[in-house]
């Protein structure tokens, strides 16, 4: 400056122009020498040096807020299967491998090369039989059998699965158990087994070969229906019926090929409406009384009729009353 100023006041324009450029030549000069000097060379460089680690040093200090939940190597934004177990190589998507393209990760498939449904692990029903029946539905899996019988076999060709076939060996009729027609008569009471529902019991012919109820037995049944009494226009049993019913209830029980039809009936007092409802409900209620002794309801039918099946004549009380009844009838139908 000292140098600007002095030439400034003694020279004109022309040489200030000239000496200024001077100056900045040299101010040049002295920059480019200082830095062929080595020291300042070396100087330069190690302020170089400590920019570059500063950057570095910035690259390693910064974190991202994404996450590898189970780490599998895939961000969990990223993470289509964020719950894959630790170690199982997955797909660019985070999803472990699924082979044979079953719906089953490797990891969990029993049979990685085969495609299976998930409740056989993964792997195909097997045909232990080989009957063309894949065991998952195949009722006879150790057995070779047909579609008709789910797999079952049908050894003879009748009709009749095996297991069911009193005679596997021998062609013979459904109606007769797979078994040959034959004319037998095991019990010798008229009746071909076939048709006799107690083949093993001499029986009657109108109780389809079974035998008929003992003398017990069927007194037993008279004395239920002849005791059998309801409250007043109601379908409640009165308590001194219990003891006959309890005995026709043990009747039905020693003799299961027998059935019980219960009908309800009233006199001709009332609304005719009303009594055949009033019917039905106390034939329902005998019903319900034997099953509530051991007797099954299959075996026990109820129907009402109300006034329409009188036994005798309603002119008298006496009429009346035995209009009022339940009857019973024990049948092998």
């Amino acid at each position: 400056m000292i140098c600007v100023n002095y030439y400034l006041n003694k020279l004109d324009f022309m040489k200030y122009l000239i000496i200024c450029l001077l100056c900045i030549f040299s101010l040049i000069n002295n920059v480019v020498v200082s830095a062929q000097n080595p020291k300042q060379t070396a100087k330069y460089k190690k302020k170089s040096n400590k920019k570059e680690k500063e950057k570095e040093n910035l690259k390693g200090t910064y974190h991202g807020t994404a996450k590898d939940s189970d780490e599998d190597g895939v961000q969990d934004f990223t993470d289509k299967c964020p719950g894959t177990p630790k170690g199982e190589k997955v797909t660019p998507f985070g999803c472990p491998f699924d082979t044979d393209f079953d719906g089953l990760y490797d990891y969990e498939d029993l049979c990685i090369n085969e495609k299976g449904p998930r409740e056989n692990g993964g792997c195909p029903w097997g045909d232990k039989d080989s009957d063309n029946i894949p065991d998952n539905i195949d009722e006879c899996p150790e057995f070779a059998g047909i579609p008709k019988f789910k797999g079952c076999p049908d050894t003879d060709k009748d009709g009749v699965k095996d297991s069911e076939d009193q005679c596997p060996n021998q062609f013979g009729q459904v109606v007769n158990k797979g078994c040959p027609d034959q004319k037998v008569d095991t019990d010798g009471d008229g009746l071909f087994d076939n048709e006799d529902l107690c083949p093993k019991s001499v029986g009657l012919r109108s109780n389809r070969g079974c035998p008929d109820l003992k003398p017990e037995e069927k007194k037993a049944l008279q004395k239920a229906f002849d005791n059998l009494l309801f409250e007043s226009a109601k379908d409640v049993i009165i308590p001194s019926s219990y003891p006959s019913l309890n005995e026709l209830a043990i009747v039905l029980q020693n003799n299961t090929i027998y059935k019980l039809h219960l009908e309800g009936h009233t006199d001709n007092v009332g609304d005719d409406h009303k009594n055949l409802i009033l019917s039905q409900k106390r034939a329902e209620s005998t019903k319900r009384y034997l099953e509530s002794r051991g007797v099954p309801a299959d075996r026990i039918t109820a129907a009402g009729f109300g006034e329409t099946r009188p036994k005798t004549d309603n002119d008298t009380e006496a009429g009346r009353k035995t209009n009022r009844r339940v009857e019973m009838t024990i049948s092998m139908e």
